[in-house]
C-alpha cells in the first residue's frame, strides 16, 4: 500500500487545528494570506511582462536605428 506523506501531514494538521477553537479564524487567515500571495505573484508577473514587450520594442528600434546606413 502506497500512503502519500502529503495525506498523513494534512490528516495530523486537521487533528491538531480540530483541538484549538480559533481554528476557523485561523484557517480563514491562511486562505486571505494564500488569496493575497497569488494575486501579489500574479500582478509581479503582469509587471515582468510588460517590461519584456517593452525592452523588445526598444531593442527592435535601437538595432533597426543602427543598422541603416548613414
Amino acid at each position: 500500500m502506497n500512503v502519500n506523506p502529503y495525506t498523513l501531514f494534512l490528516i495530523l494538521i486537521l487533528l491538531v487545528l480540530s483541538t484549538d477553537k480559533d481554528a476557523d479564524a485561523k484557517l480563514m487567515f491562511l486562505k486571505n494570506f494564500t488569496e493575497q500571495t497569488s494575486h501579489s505573484l500574479s500582478s509581479v508577473r503582469e509587471g515582468v511582462e510588460s517590461m519584456q514587450a517593452s525592452f523588445q520594442q526598444a531593442h527592435a528600434l535601437f538595432a533597426g536605428a543602427s543598422n541603416k546606413p548613414a
